[in-house]
Protein backbone atom coordinates (compact mmCIF):
# COMPACT_ATOMS: atom_id res chain seq x y z
CA UNK A 1 0.00 0.00 0.00
CA UNK A 2 1.01 3.04 -0.63
CA UNK A 3 0.40 6.73 0.33
CA UNK A 4 0.83 9.98 -0.85
CA UNK A 5 -0.72 13.08 1.28
CA UNK A 6 -0.90 16.73 0.61
CA UNK A 7 -1.50 20.38 2.77
CA UNK A 8 -4.61 19.71 2.94
CA UNK A 9 -4.70 15.83 4.43
CA UNK A 10 -6.57 14.43 1.49
CA UNK A 11 -5.08 11.06 1.57
CA UNK A 12 -4.53 8.78 -1.82
CA UNK A 13 -3.22 5.64 -1.08
CA UNK A 14 -3.24 2.44 -2.75
CA UNK A 15 -4.96 -0.86 -1.91
CA UNK A 16 -3.04 -3.97 -3.11
CA UNK A 17 -6.06 -6.56 -3.24
CA UNK A 18 -9.37 -4.99 -3.16
CA UNK A 19 -10.70 -8.79 -3.09
CA UNK A 20 -10.01 -8.86 0.69
CA UNK A 21 -12.32 -7.49 2.67
CA UNK A 22 -9.71 -7.20 5.58
CA UNK A 23 -7.14 -5.22 3.56
CA UNK A 24 -9.97 -2.67 2.71
CA UNK A 25 -10.87 -2.40 5.68
CA UNK A 26 -7.83 -1.61 7.75
CA UNK A 27 -6.41 1.05 4.67
CA UNK A 28 -9.85 2.68 4.61
CA UNK A 29 -10.07 3.06 8.59
CA UNK A 30 -6.05 3.88 8.76
CA UNK A 31 -6.60 6.49 5.72
CA UNK A 32 -9.03 8.01 7.48
CA UNK A 33 -7.60 8.03 11.06
CA UNK A 34 -4.25 9.69 8.94
CA UNK A 35 -6.84 12.21 7.00
CA UNK A 36 -8.47 13.45 10.58
CA UNK A 37 -4.98 12.68 12.58
CA UNK A 38 -7.27 10.53 15.14
CA UNK A 39 -6.05 7.18 16.50
CA UNK A 40 -7.86 4.61 14.74
CA UNK A 41 -9.28 3.63 17.73
CA UNK A 42 -10.14 7.07 18.56
CA UNK A 43 -12.82 7.45 15.23
CA UNK A 44 -15.58 6.45 16.79
CA UNK A 45 -18.03 4.70 14.16
CA UNK A 46 -17.00 1.53 13.56
CA UNK A 47 -16.91 1.11 9.45
CA UNK A 48 -19.44 -1.82 9.32
CA UNK A 49 -21.70 0.61 10.52
CA UNK A 50 -21.56 2.60 7.75
CA UNK A 51 -20.43 -0.09 4.85
CA UNK A 52 -20.21 -3.79 4.43
CA UNK A 53 -16.56 -4.70 3.86
CA UNK A 54 -17.57 -8.34 2.67
CA UNK A 55 -20.00 -6.12 -0.07
CA UNK A 56 -17.43 -3.33 -0.68
CA UNK A 57 -15.07 -6.32 -1.54
CA UNK A 58 -16.83 -8.08 -3.56
CA UNK A 59 -19.09 -4.77 -5.75
CA UNK A 60 -15.39 -3.56 -6.18
CA UNK A 61 -14.08 -7.45 -7.39
CA UNK A 62 -16.86 -7.51 -9.79
CA UNK A 63 -17.05 -4.66 -11.59
CA UNK A 64 -14.20 -3.12 -13.46
CA UNK A 65 -13.44 0.30 -13.52
CA UNK A 66 -16.04 1.47 -10.90
CA UNK A 67 -15.86 3.09 -7.40
CA UNK A 68 -17.76 2.87 -4.61
CA UNK A 69 -18.31 6.35 -1.89
CA UNK A 70 -19.21 6.79 0.98
CA UNK A 71 -19.04 9.01 4.41
CA UNK A 72 -17.19 7.64 7.31
CA UNK A 73 -16.52 9.29 10.36
CA UNK A 74 -17.35 12.40 8.72
CA UNK A 75 -14.97 11.72 5.66
CA UNK A 76 -15.57 11.67 2.02
CA UNK A 77 -13.92 7.94 0.92
CA UNK A 78 -13.79 6.56 -2.47
CA UNK A 79 -12.80 3.11 -3.12
CA UNK A 80 -12.05 2.11 -6.69
CA UNK A 81 -11.70 -1.50 -8.02
CA UNK A 82 -7.80 -0.56 -9.07
CA UNK A 83 -7.47 -0.23 -5.80
CA UNK A 84 -6.99 3.72 -5.36
CA UNK A 85 -8.09 4.82 -2.02
CA UNK A 86 -8.77 8.75 -1.26
CA UNK A 87 -9.64 10.00 1.63
CA UNK A 88 -10.75 14.08 1.96
CA UNK A 89 -11.97 15.31 5.63
CA UNK A 90 -14.67 17.40 3.97
CA UNK A 91 -17.65 14.66 3.42
CA UNK A 92 -19.03 16.13 -0.05
CA UNK A 93 -15.66 14.87 -1.14
CA UNK A 94 -17.39 10.96 -1.65
CA UNK A 95 -20.18 13.10 -3.56
CA UNK A 96 -18.08 14.24 -6.44
CA UNK A 97 -16.41 10.82 -6.35
CA UNK A 98 -15.94 10.92 -10.29
CA UNK A 99 -14.53 14.20 -10.99
CA UNK A 100 -11.95 13.05 -7.64
CA UNK A 101 -10.89 9.82 -9.65
CA UNK A 102 -10.52 11.49 -13.38
CA UNK A 103 -6.81 11.44 -13.75
CA UNK A 104 -6.24 8.95 -10.51
CA UNK A 105 -3.71 6.56 -11.98
CA UNK A 106 -3.17 3.35 -9.57
CA UNK A 107 0.70 3.17 -8.37
CA UNK A 108 2.81 0.24 -8.63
Amino acid sequence: MRQRENAHRHVERTVGDVSSPSELTRAIVEAVADATDTPASDLGASLYDVVEPDALSEVLEAAANSHVSFVYAECGVVVASDGTLLVDPDPTFAGDAGTQLRGVTQQS
